[in-house]
């Protein structure tokens, strides 16, 4: 079985310098190397779609700009010059995806909750009217967020975040109640085409251990004709704004994480979301030889 490979939000750190995050020039590259993306909306001033994982310019400008996504037309972020590289816009988006993903990869849409009223969901239907569903999932919804795309558009392919009943109860209400359980999940199947398994850490209550991923997991999906995606230990990292201290054990290192990757690997879920591609690449090429 082919395990794919997705970028997450246009970072390549194994090949600094590179592009900046979430820039056409980093996801023109990827494409072009083979991987699917993992990439995040945010809404204009005036009701566009731009391609950015925060909600202002603050981090990505080191605090020379703070304004608000929100507060911007499409056109002043697009004029925007990030050390050479540009934001794009999600129809740009879409059309290097449509015209430059190969057939055996797939993206990763990440509608966060700030973004799952009934206004910006229908800004963002109308946004994907003509684009190909086939080449990409729309991940981190909540049910009615869900039911609302599918009515509106049933050929959108819907994967909702799955993770540990731990940190369900830690996280949910700080993500807007975007995580579900597997349970949850399969008592909702008519809405969804796959899920986006996320492990947070390793931390259990009282201090125990637990994991997300496993094979009774990912088998419990997949027998429920579920696509099955993931993302690997470091991301909870490279993240902003970690949101309850989490620091994943699988990341303390890159020899523990390389580790992992086998680990995950063997697992054969449908895709990985990876700030390492080329080297979680090989690894799947190795297997598969």
């Amino acid at each position: 079985m082919l395990v794919s490979v997705i970028t997450h939000r246009g970072l390549d750190p194994s090949r600094a310098p590179y592009f900046f995050e979430s820039s056409v020039e980093a996801f023109s590259d990827q494409l072009d190397r083979g991987y699917g993306l993992e990439f995040d909306l945010r809404i204009t001033k005036d009701n566009k779609i731009v391609v950015i994982h925060d909600d202002s310019l603050k981090r990505i400008s080191k605090g020379k700009d703070t304004r608000e996504i929100r507060s911007l037309t499409a056109d002043e972020i697009l004029a925007m010059d990030f050390d050479g590289s540009h934001i794009a816009t999600l129809d740009h988006l879409l059309h290097l995806i449509e015209t430059r993903q190969r057939e055996d990869a797939v993206s990763a849409m990440h509608l966060k909750i700030g973004s799952q009223g009934k206004d910006d969901l229908d800004i963002i239907l109308s946004c994907l009217q003509e684009a190909n569903p086939k080449k990409f999932y729309i991940f981190d919804t909540t049910i009615p967020t869900a039911a609302y795309l599918k009515e509106k558009n049933p050929n959108l392919r819907i994967a909702p975040s799955v993770a540990h009943p731990h940190d369900i109860k830690r996280y949910n209400d700080v993500v807007g109640g975007t995580l579900f359980s597997v349970e949850e999940v399969l008592a909702q199947r008519a809405l969804f085409d796959g899920v986006w398994l996320d492990e947070w850490d390793l931390i259990d209550k009282n201090g125990g251990i637990k994991k997300c991923y496993t094979q009774e997991t990912i088998d419990t999906l997949r027998n429920a004709g579920l696509w099955v995606g993931l993302v690997t230990p470091e991301l909870h990292g490279t993240s902003p704004g970690l949101l309850g201290g989490e620091a994943h054990a699988d990341a303390k290192s890159f020899e523990v994480l390389a580790l992992r990757f086998q680990e995950i690997i063997a697992l054969k879920p449908d895709a990985m979301c990876t700030d390492y591609p080329d080297y979680v690449q090989n690894l799947i090429n190795k297997v598969q030889m």
